[in-house]
C-alpha cells in the first residue's frame, strides 16, 4: 500500500485524502460489490444493493481497522514531527518579536484580533523555515511598505504557527513560517471525514430502500 501519511509540505488535505481513498480501496478489493471511492462519488448506483446498510457497517470497520494500522506505520515519524514542530514554535516566537519591536520602532500599528476577515487567496505569501540577516532586511522592507501589521499566528496542539500579515493599501503581503505535518493529525482527519460521510449515505440509502418497498 501507499505511503500515505508522510509529511508533504505542498501537498492539500484533499490530495492526502485522495491518496487515503485509493489506498482503503487497495485493501478490500473484490470484499464489496463498490469500492470506497465509487460509494463515495455515486452512491445511487447502490441504492438497490441488498442490506446496504449493513455493507456500509461492514465497511466503516474495515476503515476502523485500516487507520489503526496506519498509525502504527507512522508512529516513528510523530518523534521527528514534535521535533520539528518545537523549532517551528521557536522561531514564530523570534521573528514575532522582531515584527513588533520593528512595527514600533516605525510607529505601524501591531494587532492580535479575534479574527481577522480577509481574501487570503489574494494575498503573497513567503514561507520561511530560518531567520537570518537577509530575512531581517525583508521584514523592515515589507513593515515600511504596509499601514499596519496582523499578527494571525494559530495554536497547534501545543506548539505555534507564526503567520503575520503586513497591510497594504493595495495588497497584503505575509511571512508565515513553514510548519510540519502531523501524520497522525492527517489519519484522524481522514478518519473523521469518512465516517461521518459513510454515516450520512447509510442513512440516505436506507431511507430510499425504505421508500421502494413502501
Amino acid at each position: 500500500m501507499a505511503d500515505v501519511a508522510a509529511p508533504v509540505g505542498t501537498m492539500t488535505l484533499q490530495e492526502q485524502m485522495d491518496l487515503i481513498i485509493d489506498d482503503i480501496d487497495d485493501s478490500i478489493a473484490g470484499k464489496y460489490v463498490f469500492t470506497l471511492r465509487d460509494l463515495l462519488e455515486n452512491p445511487d448506483d447502490y441504492a438497490d444493493t441488498p442490506d446496504i446498510g449493513k455493507e456500509i457497517d461492514r465497511l466503516k470497520i474495515d476503515l476502523n481497522r485500516y487507520f489503526e494500522d496506519k498509525k502504527t506505520e507512522v508512529a516513528d515519524q510523530v518523534s521527528k514531527y514534535k521535533d520539528d514542530a518545537l523549532k517551528a514554535t521557536r522561531l514564530a516566537d523570534k521573528i514575532g518579536g522582531v515584527v513588533r519591536d520593528k512595527a514600533k520602532n516605525t510607529k505601524k500599528p501591531f494587532v492580535t484580533p479575534l479574527i481577522f476577515a480577509r481574501k487570503e487567496d489574494e494575498d503573497e505569501i513567503l514561507f520561511v523555515d530560518n531567520y537570518d540577516s537577509s530575512h531581517e532586511a525583508l521584514l523592515e522592507e515589507m513593515i515600511k511598505g504596509s499601514v499596519f501589521v496582523v499578527d494571525v499566528s494559530v495554536p497547534v496542539e501545543n506548539f505555534k504557527v507564526g503567520r503575520w500579515v503586513f497591510v497594504g493599501e493595495s495588497k497584503n503581503r505575509g511571512l508565515y513560517i513553514f510548519f510540519p505535518v502531523n501524520p497522525i493529525g492527517v489519519l484522524d482527519i481522514a478518519k473523521d471525514q469518512l465516517t461521518m460521510s459513510l454515516d450520512g449515505l447509510k442513512i440516505e440509502l436506507e431511507s430510499e430502500e425504505e421508500t421502494e418497498k413502501k
